[in-house]
């Protein structure tokens, strides 16, 4: 019986989907376990449960690299064939815009479950401007479909890295224009909100491993 028992075939869509049975409160381990394999085999739940018990467990055996976390390198290809669409990268932050900057910094607010429209900002199709002449939608749609977990991840990873560096280097050029201000309680209040920012910055870091 065929079961995706790698990430490197995990499409991130089914990984998302993953994550979202895992968080779930209202089911036991085991009912979180048969879901999962129904989602890797493509199977329904019912079928899962009426399988001999140790066809079961080969089952169970192959998912179990899902119980540690994706360690790749933070690499990028050239480029990325997802469904229809030639995605390209954007490895530089001075290259982009600032409706795409908003809307990444929106979105990394909650990295883990906003990884595919991270990805759809920062991957864009070859030849075009950031949701210029193509529907965002789409890409999102071929992403969740075809980008595997091994890519998606190690995308996702180098995008925060990048976010995160230009970042702190907002937030020491702030500093350094607070501690120039002659106003004691504007200069707290600016210097408060650097502090908040890196605090936040801090906590993306711990999230940069998935």
């Amino acid at each position: 019986m065929k079961i995706i028992d790698n990430y490197r075939d995990l499409p991130i869509g089914l990984y998302l989907e993953i994550c979202d049975i895992d968080r779930r409160e209202d089911l036991e381990d085991i009912n979180k376990q048969v879901s999962i394999i129904s989602v890797l085999t493509g199977m329904a739940e019912e079928d899962i449960y009426n399988l001999p018990l140790d066809e079961y467990r080969q089952l169970a055996a192959k998912s179990q690299y899902l119980r540690h976390p994706y360690e790749g390198e933070i690499l990028t290809a050239k480029n990325y064939i997802v469904g229809k669409f030639t995605l390209v990268p954007v490895e530089d932050y001075r290259k982009i815009t600032t409706a795409q900057y908003i809307d990444f910094q929106t979105f990394a607010k909650d990295a883990e479950r906003n990884i595919v429209e991270i990805l759809s900002c920062m991957l864009i199709p070859k030849g075009k401007k950031y949701n210029q002449d193509y529907d965002v939608l789409e890409v999102q749609k071929a992403l969740r479909e075809h980008l595997c977990v091994a890519d998606a991840l190690s995308l996702v990873a180098f995008f925060l890295v990048q976010y995160r560096q230009s970042i702190k280097d907002s937030l020491t050029y702030s500093r350094e224009m607070a501690m120039k201000l002659r106003d004691p309680e504007k200069k707290r209040r600016m210097l408060r909100e650097i502090q908040k920012e890196e605090d936040r910055l801090l906590k993306l870091g711990d999230g940069l491993r998935m």
